[in-house]
């Protein structure tokens, strides 16, 4: 189980680096190709014989945000929303008079909430990376939403008495919430001190703007571990899929990063110009 993680963190570090390099149509791609992907692990979660949940529709909702956002910012993501919702009401109204779906109103509503969640949020991965200097900002958030998970892990593990949350995910703790939330500010402010020293002082990276990106992120990406356990919960799945051995699925691994994103990017755009740090 250990080496299979290992081998995934060393096969999966380069490939994401290199991507997040070159940005452009090959970042965007890749990001669509893999939130694609998690739409379909989250289709299979929520399907029972009795709730069919349509993975094409998912996907294909999820991709043309992230699509639409590389190509045109926040410009006619009303219209593609709009038009991922009309789609999925009229699915789920032929199914239900042709005697196909018996809880289709509940499938639409998984359907469509699926496709916003994994694809507006999902879509700031590329927002982020647009930002000036975005490729910075893009690693400083990803080493910080490491930082919170790895020092939640060993803090919670070795100091970890109160449940965080006693039955959507009773194996995390306040002590490891904690945990994550120093390591990720305090990380947030080396990254910061190192990257502007790595990207020139106009990138607008400091110390100080580190520590509050991590601070935020720290704070709020485990709402998206959290998030995804209690689908997992509602699916009774530990796992969202065994796409990677030793880690589970696609879902399982980008559920913090998805929150990382959107937080990332606000701080950056948002916050730290308006603290004028």
């Amino acid at each position: 189980m250990l080496r299979d993680r290992i081998v995934v963190i060393l096969i999966l570090i380069p490939i994401g680096v290199g991507l997040l390099l070159a940005g452009g149509v090959w970042y965007a791609g890749c990001v669509a190709l893999l939130l694609c992907m998690a739409a379909w692990e989250y289709a299979r979660l929520f399907s029972k014989p009795e709730v069919h949940i349509p993975p094409g529709i998912v996907a294909v909702g999820v991709a043309a945000l992230i699509i639409l956002r590389w190509a045109y910012g926040f410009d006619h993501m009303g219209i593609a929303l709009t038009g991922i919702i009309f789609l999925s009401m009229v699915w789920f109204l032929i199914r239900y008079e042709r005697g196909n779906e018996k809880k289709a109103a509940s499938a639409m509503g998984i359907t469509i909430g699926g496709t916003l969640y994994l694809g507006w949020f999902s879509a700031y991965f590329i927002s982020l990376r647009q930002l000036p200097y975005g490729l910075w900002w893009t690693m400083a958030c990803l080493a910080a939403v490491g930082l919170t998970d790895s020092m939640a892990f060993l803090v919670g593990r070795r100091w970890g008495k109160h449940p965080l949350t006693r039955h959507i995910s009773p194996h995390k703790t306040w002590e490891g919430f904690f945990g994550g939330w120093v390591g990720a500010a305090l990380g947030g402010w080396a990254i910061g001190w190192i990257f502007q020293i790595a990207a020139s002082s106009a990138s607008g990276i400091t110390p100080l703007r580190g520590l509050v990106l991590g601070f935020m992120i720290g704070l709020l990406s485990p709402l998206g571990d959290l998030t995804i356990s209690l689908m997992k919960r509602e699916a009774a799945q530990k796992d969202s899929g065994d796409f990677f051995p030793g880690h589970g699925g696609i879902l399982d691994r980008i559920d913090s990063w998805i929150i990382m994103a959107v937080v990332g990017y606000y701080v950056v755009n948002s916050l730290i110009p308006i603290l004028h740090w």
